[in-house]
């Protein structure tokens, strides 16, 4: 499951930039401690927090007190080989987005049971600073020793990285020196660590008020009794932050709260309707805020798309309280209003708006039940995986050799063969690999798409006649392409011309992206594209592809 770090490890392979960071701590520390009222030359680090797992090399420079906790957090996690970050999933929360998180579980109202505001993938500390922070300004100024008892049982972080959960624990332990030093000296103890090293993932035995996370995030690797523990959320892949949310689930109180720093994948994708009906029954989407920029939000590198969602445990809502938030520049949160789930089938992508022109689109489309295989049509994904078929691709026709339909192939509506695979064009199929030869009409659909690309459905028909005249009769479809073929096999109920119009619609391009959280183009995706009704389609049906669009964004209107 989660692994433990090695402290001298971690440390040894990300020298020197990690012993930088952790070498400023005690001077960084010690200068708070003396801001906060400690006396001078009184050895506040020592006393105050236990020693470091590892030794310390000298710090080369002092660190301003006035540097924040946010800024030595991502500081460590820049300092990490990208090797270990990857391996371990490790992306630091920014105070930008900490911010925003703790701001967007103020603002879902919701009245708290009793229990610990708890981080099981805590890191540095980030999102337990800003609760800590409001606890220590909330304080009466009487019985301090008494208020830091209660910080000890009011606040619980788990990270599996020693050096990490030190840094966080100094990092904590400096939001309460304002209390420490209101002890009196003689009963002055050392400080509560919040944070223990261990595996958040670890059944505990109280429950929670609220669950704050940025877990980690990354392909799972489950034993097959991790899996059927984790069965109810798991379809295919496992993910860990899609782990991790499960068991905050499982762990906060009836009526209590998860709030959680995520990649938006999980709105969409077949890998994850089995989470999403786990969501939908036990703790519904309330709030959800996506993060418009992928580049620039993470100090480590992160460039998934991400957003902010907070669940609530028990509740009976059907709407989401919907934002987006710019982080280029000035951090500015935009306002999408309230929108409404389908409670209906949460294995289904969740729509939802990325932007204010999005939410009419959304209400229209929740008139429209209609989908691809209503009207005939089944997507699959192209079966070429050609680094597997390195020694079978050449670049003239062998005897027996078949085209290869690649992504670049498709552009403007139309099919037509790329020179940037003129050098990979051909595939000389074994018998057993007669399965990838396609030889009737079909849609085609780009499967991946470049996150700065204007449209994320880039689709073309290819007709009866074009596959006879200009690919021979037959191609192998690459599988960075969508085929979208009658489930029959003697044509859907709309014609390919009209559904390959139809997809190159801006409509339908803006209301995908309301169902994706990837720049992937999924089969499953797109067989849950919303779809409007047969006599809209019957009077499309013919149209050139300009009228197509008009009509279809007024059907949506």
């Amino acid at each position: 499951m989660i692994e433990a770090i090695d402290p001298a490890g971690a440390l040894q392979h990300s020298r020197p930039a990690v012993a930088r960071v952790l070498a400023a701590v005690p001077a960084w520390w010690a200068r708070r401690a003396w801001l906060a009222g400690m006396p001078a030359g009184w050895q506040a680090w020592r006393q105050g927090l236990p020693t470091p797992p590892v030794e310390l090399p000298e710090a080369p420079e002092d660190t301003s007190p006035r540097v924040s906790g946010f800024s030595l957090g991502e500081a460590y996690a820049a300092a990490l080989s990208s090797a270990e970050r990857q391996h371990h999933g490790r992306h630091y929360t920014p105070r930008a987005l900490a911010g925003a998180l703790w701001r967007e579980v103020e603002r879902s109202g919701i009245e708290l049971p009793e229990g610990p505001v708890v981080d099981p993938a805590s890191g540095a500390g980030a999102l337990l600073l800003l609760p800590l922070r409001q606890y220590v300004k909330e304080w009466d100024g009487s019985d301090a020793s008494g208020a830091l008892l209660r910080a000890a049982e009011s606040f619980a972080g788990v990270e599996n990285d020693p050096l990490a959960a030190w840094l966080g624990n100094a990092i904590l332990a400096a939001e309460l020196l304002p209390l420490w030093v209101r002890v009196p000296e003689r009963e002055r103890v050392s400080l509560p660590q919040l944070i223990r090293t261990g595996n958040g993932l670890d059944p505990q035995p109280e429950s929670a008020a609220m669950v704050l996370m940025n877990p980690p995030y990354g392909r799972a690797a489950l034993d097959p009794e991790s899996r059927r523990r984790w069965a109810s959320s798991l379809y295919g892949h496992a993910n860990w932050y899609g782990v991790f949310l499960h068991a905050a689930v499982e762990r906060v109180a009836p009526g209590g709260v998860v709030a959680a720093v995520l990649p938006a994948s999980f709105l969409g994708g077949a890998y994850y309707q089995r989470l999403r009906r786990f969501l939908g029954e036990r703790a519904p989407l309330t709030r959800l805020r996506l993060i418009d920029d992928r580049c620039g939000v993470f100090a480590s590198g992160v460039l998934q798309e991400t957003c902010l969602a907070v669940f609530h445990k028990g509740a009976r809502t059907t709407r989401v309280a919907c934002s987006t938030q710019v982080m280029n520049g000035r951090v500015r949160s935009i306002d999408l209003g309230s929108q409404a789930l389908s409670m209906g089938d949460h294995d289904l992508p969740w729509l939802l708006p990325r932007t204010r022109a999005d939410v009419a689109l959304i209400e229209a489309a929740g008139r429209m039940p209609r989908r691809l295989r209503d009207y005939g049509w089944k997507a699959s994904t192209g079966p070429l995986v050609w680094n597997r078929h390195k020694q079978q691709i050449s670049q003239a026709p062998r005897n027996g050799a078949v085209p290869i339909l690649w992504a670049a192939d498709i552009a403007a509506g139309i099919v037509r063969r790329s020179t940037a695979r003129a050098t990979q064009r051909w595939l000389t199929p074994r018998e057993r690999d007669h399965f990838m030869v396609l030889t009737e009409p079909a849609v085609l659909v780009q499967r991946t798409t470049a996150p700065e690309q204007p449209r994320r459905l880039v689709a073309a028909c290819l007709t009866a006649q074009d596959l006879e005249d200009e690919w021979g009769g037959a191609v192998v479809v690459e599988n960075h392409v969508n085929v979208l073929r009658p489930i029959d096999g003697s044509g859907g109920l709309v014609s390919a011309e009209l559904l390959a119009a139809l997809l190159n619609t801006s409509t339908l391009d803006r209301l995908y992206r309301c169902l994706t959280g990837t720049v992937a183009v999924s089969a499953y995706e797109l067989e849950a594209l919303p779809l409007p009704s047969d006599e809209t389609l019957a009077a499309l049906d013919g149209l050139p592809s300009r009228d197509v669009a008009a009509a279809l964004a007024q059907a949506f209107a």
